[in-house]
């Protein structure tokens, strides 16, 4: 997937509250800053590809691999900006995230948590344990 379908389908995820509620075409190209139609054009290849359910201007709902795709790519991004801030504080930990967030394997994603549970004392204060 590239890294705008990445962001269309993180938004959708986020949006819908995490894939409980179906999402407007008009609520998405507004959240994103994008035309109605060039949201309309992501949805359709996203539906072409199994992670969206979308009818021309209809609703969209995340399929089960959408639901599941999209909470893994707003956990990436929250390990981002967690790590990040860890290293060297907030400044700016969002927009760097937004240019490599897209650029981490899976297993670098969960290294990063491991290391991050361990280092801060987890995010529940036990030392991650």
């Amino acid at each position: 997937m590239t890294p705008a379908g990445e962001d269309y389908l993180m938004r959708i995820y986020v949006l819908s509250g995490e894939g409980r509620e179906p999402v407007r075409i008009k609520e998405l190209s507004e959240d994103l800053r994008v035309s109605p139609s060039s949201a309309s054009r992501m949805a359709t290849a996203m539906s072409a590809r199994g992670l969206v359910n979308f009818r021309r201007y209809g609703y969209i709902t995340l399929t089960e691999d959408g639901r599941e795709l999209g909470e893994y790519l707003v956990r990436r991004r929250r390990v981002l900006i967690r790590f990040i801030t860890a290293l060297r504080g907030d400044r700016d930990a969002d927009a760097e995230a937004d240019a490599a967030e897209h650029c981490l394997f899976r297993d670098t994603v969960r290294a990063m948590e491991v290391f991050l549970d361990h280092w801060d004392g987890g995010e529940n204060g036990c030392g991650g344990e």
